[in-house]
């Protein structure tokens, strides 16, 4: 039982490492930046093991690239204005920009490659 909750808590710490985004501040926070949006919900497993490889991720990751989140449960309007239809979804988005949508779990490698073909080429 111990096991379980010491996993259940790195599980549920790694879904509210990043900030959030809502359809008030979604704007102001993706301007200008080059940004990882991992649309994901708490009930979603594979969302949980993305959830993990993004912080692995930020441990190494460029200082340009910001990370941010989106619970598709709460933001169901950013949902429909990024046309996420399945999730763990990964936007990478440049300067306001969707350049890149993956949809499924992605590997840290998966994750890197995708940064460095699309939002540092």
């Amino acid at each position: 039982m111990k096991k379980f909750l010491i996993i259940f808590c790195l599980f549920a710490s790694s879904l509210f490492a990043f900030e959030h985004l809502t359809v008030d501040n979604i704007d102001e926070k993706i301007k200008g930046k080059k940004v990882i949006i991992d649309f994901y919900a708490t009930w979603c497993p594979p969302c949980k093991v993305i959830a993990k490889n993004l912080t692995s991720y930020d441990s190494t990751k460029p200082e340009e690239i910001t990370i941010y989140k989106v619970d598709i449960d709460d933001q169901r309007e950013l949902v429909s204005k990024f046309g996420v239809v399945s999730i763990p979804t990964l936007a990478y988005i440049n300067d306001g920009k969707v350049v890149k949508l993956t949809v499924g779990v992605q590997s840290l490698d998966q994750i890197n490659d995708n940064v460095n073909s699309y939002l540092l080429k």
